[in-house]
């Protein structure tokens, strides 16, 4: 797993104390999941909480986020201040504990849960009682651009023996494309590449080439990014074969 920056904020909030206080109910939630093209937009909120127990003086929590990035095999512990850190109770409040843990700048794409551990202290520091819970997680998508070759159409001309072809190329990704080629081959030689500026996250543009006409059922291959200009969240589509569009 690459090497994670975050911005740790952590908020604490005491139980109300005192006679009849509800108790909180012994859990570990996630509470707020966002996602976003900016590192600042991707925050995973998790909360825990615990009832005061008979004896218990003082309690305890511990959360560990754990990470599952697209390059890593399974759940790992993020190691960053702030994180894995046994947050104490203020000593002789009688009602429950709740705290918040806010991570922010999550890396995109990955999944990410805490585990949080609880621990209940009596008179001298013994410990009472300890348990923990996991979250549910929290997924960030993918934020790269997803090139695609959409549908291909001819007509013949404009010459004898020639077709036009229009490709419908798209963006299905959540970023934008900066600048790429793409190649129409299978009707001969291999076409001129057709550059593409730009391609906005969900935006479409039609290309046109202009070739010799394709033998009806022969296979046309087209190729998105022809020279591997753009890091997409997914490389494996970007060359295609279609059949030649031409009836006869």
């Amino acid at each position: 797993m690459r090497r994670l920056a975050f911005l740790i904020a952590v908020i604490a909030l005491a139980a109300p104390a005192g006679a009849g206080a509800q108790q909180p109910p012994l859990r570990a939630k996630l509470t707020a999941c966002s996602s976003g093209p900016l590192p600042t937009d991707r925050v995973a909120t998790f909360t825990g909480s615990m009832p005061a127990i008979k004896g218990a003086r003082r309690m305890s929590m511990r959360f560990d986020v754990l990470a599952h990035a697209a390059s890593a095999t399974g759940f790992a512990a993020l190691k960053v201040p702030g994180l894995g850190v046994w947050q104490k109770s203020v000593p002789g409040r009688p009602g429950g504990f709740v705290f918040t843990q806010r991570v922010q700048g999550l890396l995109a794409p990955g999944v990410y849960r805490a585990v949080v551990r609880f621990r209940w202290y009596g008179k001298g520091g013994r410990v009472l009682r300890t348990t923990s819970r996991e979250t549910a997680i929290c997924k960030q998508p993918d934020q790269r651009p997803d090139l695609q070759a959409g549908r291909l159409d001819a007509v013949p001309g404009p010459g004898p023996g020639d077709a036009t072809y229009t490709l419908v190329v798209r963006n299905d990704g959540r970023g934008p494309a900066g600048p790429f080629d793409v190649l129409l081959s299978g009707i001969g030689p291999d076409q001129p590449t057709q550059r593409v500026p730009e391609l906005d996250a969900g935006a479409t543009t039609t290309l046109t080439f202009a070739g010799p006409r394709c033998a009806p059922g022969s296979t046309l291959r087209l190729t998105v990014d022809a020279r591997a200009e753009v890091a997409e969240a997914d490389e494996g589509d970007d060359v295609v074969e279609r059949t030649c569009p031409l009836a006869q």
